[in-house]
């Protein structure tokens, strides 16, 4: 929430809400002295974007209808779009007022009434979309309204404020009198997603163009560059009922701060610094059933924050790429005071997969008695959850951080923006067991060696101590090939070998 003492604050919002249902009482002499809104100056600049040429679609069965609800983004950049419809009554007709820079001057333009889509659904035919199919002809033409509170909402970059503002979804009641509907600056919000688009046909890649219809572009000056988008669309039908990857899409986790735009601090103070910390391997095992004839050494490992602040990093999209430059948010209890570069997140398009890894937060190897490296895992991506409390007693615990579990903000092939987070007294623990993440033993003479957990294994990341970023934890390798076997040492009296 912003600080209600600014002008973009709660107090200066419900005086633009007063404002825009003032404007009702007289409709048509509020149109006519706001005058064409092209006319007005500049505004927020809107555009329509697919970060990607392409993305799958997945059905169930071959005479599924094809959905089109995703792949493309409308942003908001220079200031907030806003817009605020109301009536008077439940006779009044609905009037659609566009706030202008509402975080400054706070101008306003009344939008004439066709734009306001039945039950109050948002903006009417904001889009045409056209789609061609695998042959070259047109399977979908029509035009489509556009919901500006889409559920689907991330940041775009970091001139905006933390968390976004506004309603998530155009949902309303017979007695709805207002609603708000908008996109906060630096943020982008999905522009199919109430749209509803379906059309019958056969596997293969579709071609889907989206393109803000004139009237929109007139009155929101947006852009001819910025007012359309194309995007493939490659349709497959799942041979077993299920797309490759079942989970449901998540957003990102959201903190309870905002703030406008962070500054860059290559020394942050040690106050607002995670302190990573590396806990020995566990859960080991021996698999010989993953890859014939091979034998893995499978394990847990686990990384926890012991504060005194969270440790979270956004990822914004390279225009075209499959990569995000990420950026370390530092904090002052709960609210972001700076933040800097902290490495990159990359697209993993595997099967069972399919999200975004973050690529410095953690490294395992095997190492023989001498300490010396024998075996890398090939984990080197990971996206950040609390999945296990380890310390809700340190200075800086979050008791409920609100989402447990993977289901963080690992995102999809379409994202343009990924928060993660692992809270202050919490650990993220991941389970090595497919080859190549886990250590392929087959070849290794028996005897003792040490799993290695280590955090931050790069050393760019900003935490408040090194010291105890890694953690060894011994095994001792028997048995032949096909039949080896491991034995763990308790640690600290903790057996959990």
């Amino acid at each position: 929430m912003r600080d209600p003492t600014t002008l973009g604050g709660p107090v200066n919002r419900s005086r633009r809400i007063l404002l825009s249902v003032l404007a009702s009482f007289s409709f048509v002499a509020a149109l006519v002295a706001a005058g064409p809104a092209h006319a007005t100056p500049p505004g927020p600049q809107l555009r329509v974007f697919s970060p990607t040429s392409s993305i799958n679609e997945y059905r169930y069965r071959a005479k599924q209808k094809i959905s089109v609800d995703s792949g493309f983004w409308v942003s908001a950049s220079d200031s907030t779009f806003e817009v605020i419809a109301h009536r008077d009554s439940y006779t009044s007709p609905i009037v659609a007022t566009q706030i202008i820079d509402p975080d400054t001057s706070a101008r306003q333009v009344v939008l004439p009434d066709k734009v306001i889509a039945p039950r109050w659904s948002g903006l009417r035919r904001f889009f045409t979309v056209t789609v061609t199919g695998p042959t070259g002809d047109t399977v979908y033409s029509g035009s489509v309204p556009f919901c500006p509170d889409s559920w689907n909402v991330q940041r775009l970059d970091a001139s905006g404020p933390m968390n976004a503002t506004f309603p998530q979804g155009c949902y309303t009641s017979p007695f709805t009198t207002g609603v708000v509907w908008g996109i906060d600056q630096g943020w982008a919000v999905g522009a199919l997603d109430m749209s509803r688009i379906r059309f019958a046909g056969p596997d293969g890649t579709y071609s889907v163009h989206v393109q803000i219809t004139p009237l929109y572009q007139r009155l929101f000056a947006i852009a001819p560059a910025d007012a359309s988008a194309t995007l493939g669309l490659a349709v497959t039908t799942s041979p077993t009922g299920c797309p490759p990857f079942c989970a449901p899409a998540t957003g990102a986790t959201a903190t309870t701060a905002s703030s406008s735009a962070l500054p860059t601090r290559t020394n942050p103070r040690p106050s607002t610094l995670p302190d990573l910390v590396a806990l020995p391997a566990w859960g080991m095992s021996i698999d010989e059933y993953s890859e014939p004839g091979r034998d893995f050494l499978d394990f847990g490992a686990t990384v926890w924050d012991a504060g005194p602040a969270p440790m979270v990093v956004e990822g914004f999209r390279r225009t075209g790429t499959n990569i995000m430059d990420a950026w370390q948010t530092f904090y002052r209890g709960d609210k972001p005071v700076a933040r800097a570069p902290v490495g990159t997140l990359v697209y993993d398009s595997d099967p069972g997969h399919e999200h975004w890894h973050f690529k410095q937060f953690a490294a395992y190897r095997l190492l023989g008695a001498d300490k010396q490296q024998v075996v890398r895992s090939q984990k080197t991506g990971f996206c950040l959850a609390p999945t296990d409390a380890i310390d809700l007693t340190v200075q800086g615990a979050i008791w409920n951080p609100g989402a447990l579990g993977l289901g963080s903000a690992c995102g999809d092939a379409s994202a343009i923006w990924i928060r993660e987070s692992l809270p202050t007294g919490w650990g993220d623990t991941y389970f090595q067991g497919l080859p190549g993440q886990s250590f392929d033993v087959t070849d290794l003479p028996n005897g003792t060696y040490f799993i290695q957990v280590q955090a931050d294994p790069t050393g760019e990341i900003y935490e408040r101590s090194s010291a105890n970023d890694s953690r060894l934890r011994k095994v001792i390798l028997g048995g032949v090939p096909g039949a080896r076997t491991v034995t763990v040492p308790p640690w600290h009296g903790i057996d959990t070998g």
